[in-house]
């Protein structure tokens, strides 16, 4: 039976009272249990506290670090390219932002033309909203949960995620956010994920959005269709090192050697 806790231990790792799990198999009782998975807000901040603390403050600071200078362009190059395929009309686009922090991910629409009065960002972080909101009055920020998006189903013309996703080792988890994404979008309105498509240890990414995970998760080929990928930044070891050392050569490393593209823009249609 020990292989068997073992197993079940490692689908439930954000559970509580494991210890209760154990004794029920060893009386051999049959019982229930209701599993309470860690919330987007408590596996994100630690995973965000944990990577600041260590690496320091100024670890993706543009100004600071020249080593994200080319990692940054590489993803809003991706985005852009991504937008553009989708040809929405940016007067009146509404625009939903899962995952939001404080905002900065929501500043490209803003360049890109996109109304602020249209633009919503979601996150349950409330400190890193009110940060937010002091960058961004005239945009929605609301501290909510990813799980149970407080909109009715086809509000938006595009719904985004930028890393967030990643974050999360949880498969129900992921599920009941890719499940909500999906359905406050308005049928043939838009998806777009902005993820990393690898994981290893350390590296804050818990679930590797790879083009599978991607596609079982958001229902490719039955409640979506793929528009297109794009090809964002670097792994971040070469990334940084080109970006800081050897600039001109980031983006002929990204289109000659695609297994080192660490991160990917995917654009999804609702049906």
């Amino acid at each position: 039976m020990a292989p068997a806790i073992r197993a079940m231990e490692g689908k439930i790792q954000s559970a509580v009272v494991l210890r209760f799990i154990k004794r029920a198999f060893r009386n051999g009782k049959r019982v229930r249990l209701k599993v309470r998975f860690i919330s987007s807000i408590e596996r994100r901040s630690s995973v965000y506290s944990e990577y600041y603390a260590k690496r320091g403050s100024q670890r993706n600071d543009l100004l600071s670090n020249p080593e994200v200078v080319f990692q940054a362009f590489a993803v809003e190059r991706a985005n852009i390219a991504a937008l553009r395929a989708a040809s929405l009309d940016r007067d009146n686009a509404r625009v939903l932002d899962v995952g939001c922090g404080s905002g900065t991910s929501l500043l490209q629409f803003l360049r890109l033309g996109f109304r602020s009065e249209n633009l919503v960002g979601v996150d349950s972080d409330a400190e890193r909203i009110s940060d937010g909101r002091k960058l961004l009055p005239t945009v929605e920020l609301v501290c909510g949960s990813a799980e149970a998006l407080g909109y009715a189903d086809g509000t938006f013309d595009l719904v985004s995620e930028s890393t967030m996703l990643g974050t999360l080792a949880s498969q129900e988890l992921l599920r009941s956010i890719a499940n909500e994404m999906i359905r406050v979008t308005k049928p043939g309105g838009y998806i777009m994920l902005t993820d990393w498509r690898y994981s290893r240890k350390g590296s804050g990414v818990a679930t590797a959005m790879s083009n599978a995970e991607v596609g079982g998760l958001f229902h490719v080929g039955e409640q979506t269709d793929l528009v297109r990928r794009e090809k964002g930044a670097l792994v971040p070891p070469l990334g940084r090192a080109l970006s800081r050392r050897l600039p001109s050569f980031y983006f002929l490393t990204q289109a000659c050697i695609p297994l080192a593209v660490g991160q990917i823009t995917t654009l999804l249609k609702k049906r």
